[in-house]
């Protein structure tokens, strides 16, 4: 009894000392101008700005999907490949990693994304030993277990996943903020998160901080990162303020009004698109934005890039300056998600906690993605052709090619296409968690590796760029068109 007692004063006297010494969490902070009615939109970490000055012939998109450590390992094994592999372009040969121009990421590929886009080289040394083989579920099994870790109970403002930031900020990124990244240059690393209060895909880029009138350069990745990875009830959410009002009406220069009027029009996916940016901009509506696991809107990091095709003009603008370098488009999903539980099926009841995380972080997060995929493929197809208009609007020939010499293809390598099938059932069945056994991160980064480099898809639009463009015998668009087997 005297010793309950004397465990139960320990236990108030730590929250006593925590309630004493709050955690003030850093805020989002407005864009420069912003008091002053004229906010600097359009700078900063944003596609948009940064692919003014395109780094080759490849437009390169990568995507990596959730699913906690096992898509973490897989997601790095495929960094891993495609700086193995050899690029030639204008007599110089470089590993295709140099050619990526956008990262994004959910959920745990968002830790192996962001860790490349602050260290880019020295990831490939650093990684594996700062996250994929150090045992972060002691991390957060010690935020509900530790006294010392219980500031969330006394804290409003401080929630468990804010201490998760601050782990991840401890272990792998050191207090690097957005800043860093924009000097790093592309590819630029799109972390998504999902707004709880819309359900919908938000990104961690300047154009989606515009909306909200705040500045994304001094924001910790960490932070973006705690809430890519914030997975519902384990987790709270990261929050950032609106500074809309700050903004004094002020429209960020590249959001499309909302579009009304007509069944067609509202039905149309530019529509969806324009309303979900707008009601960002109605301060009233939005003061606070809540962000939890990217997964829950999109699990394979594909819908914020199918989103921003949406939103660009077809016929100019930033694509105009893409379309004259660019000869081949490529996105690349990097898909680690396992495979669904058939025995769940089997049963009359189901009351495995494990069981009901892993069917919620897995089937229902993951039912979506082939519509997704087929939506991209669509995508990648439509920008093609923008591509070869806006080319041969300038002329026949671009650079010594023909000016419809475009070709692009939506990649998609998942651990279904590993061949040996015990070893694709055992990776498959890794729980979704941020701790795993060392010889399965060793498997699954071997793995990644190992698809993108054998992936013929992705080895055919790579090759022959430093060809001489061929002489058209007869019918120049047509012998252009047959040379075409993608989209």
């Amino acid at each position: 009894m005297i010793r309950t007692v004397r465990n139960l004063g320990v236990l108030a006297l730590c929250a006593c000392l925590l309630a004493c010494a709050t955690t003030q969490v850093p805020l989002n902070q407005p864009l420069p101008g912003a008091e002053r009615g004229h906010p600097a939109y359009g700078d900063g970490y944003a596609l948009t700005s940064m692919l003014k000055d395109p780094k080759g012939e490849i437009l390169f998109v990568l995507a990596f999907s959730g699913g906690g450590k096992r898509s973490a390992a897989f997601a790095h094994g495929a960094l891993k490949g495609l700086r193995e592999m050899q690029v030639r372009e204008d007599g110089i040969t470089r590993p295709l990693l140099d050619e990526v121009d956008y990262i994004a990421a959910v959920s745990g590929g968002s830790f192996p994304a962001m860790h490349y886009g602050v260290f880019r080289d020295k990831s490939f040394e650093t990684f594996p030993t700062e996250f994929l083989k150090r045992d972060i579920n002691a991390f957060i099994w010690g935020v509900y277990l530790l006294p010392w870790n219980w500031e969330w109970l006394v804290n409003p403002l401080y929630g468990t996943n804010d201490h998760m930031a601050d782990v991840y900020d401890r272990l792998m990124f050191h207090g690097t903020t957005y800043n860093r990244l924009i000097s790093n240059g592309l590819p630029l690393i799109s972390v998504n998160a999902t707004d709880i209060a819309t359900g919908l895909a938000f990104p961690f880029t300047q154009s989606f901080f515009d909306l909200l009138c705040s500045d994304l350069t001094t924001f910790p990745v960490a932070r973006a990162v705690a809430a890519s990875n914030g997975f519902p009830v384990l987790f709270t959410p990261i929050t950032i303020k609106s500074y809309r009002n700050e903004c004094l009406g002020t429209r960020p220069p590249l959001v499309p009004p909302p579009i009304y009027g007509g069944t067609t029009a509202e039905l149309s996916r530019e529509a969806f698109v324009s309303r979900s940016l707008n009601n960002y901009l109605d301060a009233d509506r939005v003061r606070w934005v809540h962000l939890m696991d990217g997964g829950i809107a999109d699990n394979l990091a594909l819908r914020t890039l199918s989103n921003a095709l949406v939103a660009l003009d077809p016929n100019g603008g930033i694509l105009n300056t893409i379309a004259a370098n660019t000869r081949r488009v490529i996105v690349l999903s990097i898909d680690g998600q396992a495979a669904s539980d058939p025995t769940l099926s089997q049963q009359r009841i189901v009351t495995g906690l494990g069981q009901i995380f892993s069917a919620v972080s897995g089937t229902q997060i993951d039912a979506y993605n082939f519509e997704t995929l087929l939506l991209l493929n669509s995508q990648v197809g439509q920008l093609v052709r923008a591509f070869k208009k806006l080319r041969c609007d300038d002329g026949p020939t671009v650079k010594g090619h023909p000016c419809d010499d475009v070709r692009g293809a939506l990649i998609h390598i998942s651990l279904t296409g590993i061949e040996d099938a015990a070893v694709r059932e055992r990776l498959q069945r890794i729980p979704t968690g941020l701790t795993i056994p060392d010889q399965d991160v060793d498997d699954l980064v071997a793995y990644g590796s190992k698809l993108v480099q054998e992936n013929s898809t992705l080895r055919e639009m790579t090759s022959g760029l430093d060809e001489p463009a061929p002489q058209p015998v007869a019918t120049p668009v047509a012998a252009a068109s047959n040379r075409q087997p993608h989209l």
